[in-house]
């Protein structure tokens, strides 16, 4: 799986695809899918594969990830987010800075730094950088892939603000090659 939505939240987010569709896939289908994630991401070290709460946890990481979804397809879709999803979301926020500490960087910034040998990692991570991107990230430049069967979320970084697609290479030519195919149909039925 491609981390391509340029943003934590958003690609944990993106673990899931397809929603409400019968051939959705999802990433995140146990506690090993989740610490293998988090791993790769490189938010977590090997450690926390032997979390002792990962059957918790994965389940309060996947309410989590849905959670994000409803509030960035409300945001995409010019959509009021929901008072309850944002009570909720409140909650997570507290629950993941309570377990954080804060560094300061080289350069005199400060960031939050949770435990990476904590499987929870991942859900904080992922609540704090969508409250991040919510109240201060360029919005208008979250957007989600019109992709068959995708939907992936991702923040559009072009200096003209027109990406469409989560991946060029994925979703992206694969409309391109449906376009073509559509317009060599309509030129044969001319010539026919």
């Amino acid at each position: 799986m491609p981390f391509v939505a340029g943003n934590p939240a958003l690609d944990f987010v993106n673990t899931a695809e397809e929603r409400g569709h019968p051939d959705a896939g999802d990433a995140l289908i146990t506690a090993n899918d989740l610490c293998s994630w988090g791993q790769r991401y490189g938010l977590i070290t090997r450690a926390a594969a032997r979390d002792t709460e990962t059957t918790a946890e994965f389940e309060q990481a996947v309410e989590a990830r849905e959670l994000l979804y409803a509030l960035f397809y409300a945001r995409t879709h010019q959509r009021p987010l929901a008072r309850p999803d944002l009570t909720r979301l409140a909650q997570l926020a507290a629950s993941a800075y309570a377990q954080a500490t804060v560094d300061a960087t080289s350069d005199g910034t400060i960031r939050w730094r949770w435990n990476q040998s904590r499987l929870a990692t991942i859900r904080h991570v992922a609540v704090t950088s969508a409250i991040d991107l919510l109240t201060t990230g360029p919005t208008t430049r979250l957007k989600q892939c019109p992709g068959d069967h995708c939907g992936w979320f991702f923040l559009d970084t072009t200096k003209r603000g027109n990406r469409r697609w989560c991946s060029m290479s994925e979703c992206g030519q694969e409309a391109k090659n449906r376009g073509r195919r559509k317009a060599a149909t309509k030129a044969s039925k001319r010539h026919s």
